[in-house]
């Protein structure tokens, strides 16, 4: 099987792609990740794979297939490649398989465009310090760990577990819809600085979830691999290959922009 090509951009918190690639690790599907300067989204060759211009975007030479959107990945690699049902319900849990698709548009929808207009206004936006946006955010993001904390706490009754046990968002077990939460969740520091969420005391059954989540082997990888990538990617490409030649290997993104079709 051929690696299936993730697009990725510098410095590498954006925490779309890593969605994906936690799915692919999961899975244990070959993958490599390929870094497109921020420059560069806008413009073709690049949005001839994506005409949004952003990241991530994928190539699975296997089957020809190009998309882009992290949602449309997922979607694409659980239906192609989890024969399985590692991170899936099959039609015997009808309710649960489409429950899934639930919470995965509910992360798309809600989780990541809060989570990152929170950080935006906090740190970003040109005019700073606009109070009542970034308190805006800051309730909504809130109120978005609200929902996944009570979705949890139902499910821990349903499921008649202890205080300990693990608990999954739909079912028995974790699925692509606990895993997509897991690379925005990391920016819960940097949007709340200053001591502004305290998440183990204000959503215990969100922290434990997160937990779980990110000491899970396959999820765990790919979270290391993304601070290495960090914090080799703080300056310029070149500056890095040259300085550190053992590094991740980082490929030209135009030599496979024809690959798998437009």
């Amino acid at each position: 099987m051929q690696s299936i090509k993730v697009y990725h951009a510098p410095h590498g918190r954006g925490p779309n792609p890593w969605k994906v690639d936690i799915v692919l690790e999961e899975l244990g599907l070959p993958y490599d990740i390929i870094w497109i300067p921020y420059g560069k989204t806008k413009s073709e060759p690049y949005t001839l794979l994506n005409p949004n211009g952003r990241v991530p975007s994928m190539i699975d030479q296997n089957k020809d297939v190009t998309l882009w959107e992290s949602g449309a990945i997922i979607n694409y690699l659980i239906a192609t490649y989890d024969t399985e049902l590692k991170l899936t319900y099959g039609d015997d849990r009808l309710e649960d398989k489409w429950l899934l698709q639930s919470w995965l548009m509910f992360q798309m929808s809600a989780q990541g465009p809060m989570f990152g207009q929170k950080v935006w206004f906090t740190y970003f936006h040109v005019e700073q310090n606009l109070k009542s946006v970034i308190d805006r955010y800051g309730n909504e993001a809130k109120r978005i760990i609200g929902v996944v904390e009570g979705a949890l706490s139902k499910q821990r009754q349903k499921l008649g577990l202890g205080a300990e046990d693990v608990v999954w968002l739909v079912g028995d077990k974790c699925t692509y819809a606990d895993l997509a939460f897991v690379s925005w969740n990391l920016s819960l520091d940097a949007m709340f600085p200053g001591g502004g969420l305290d998440l183990k005391q204000e959503f215990p059954e969100y922290h434990r979830w997160l937990t779980n989540a990110t000491r899970r082997p396959a999820t765990k990888k790919v979270l290391e691999h993304r601070e290495e990538c960090i914090q080799m990617l703080k300056d310029s490409t070149p500056d890095v290959l040259e300085r550190q030649a053992d590094g991740i290997k980082i490929q030209e993104y135009e030599s496979s922009i024809g690959v798998g079709g437009s």
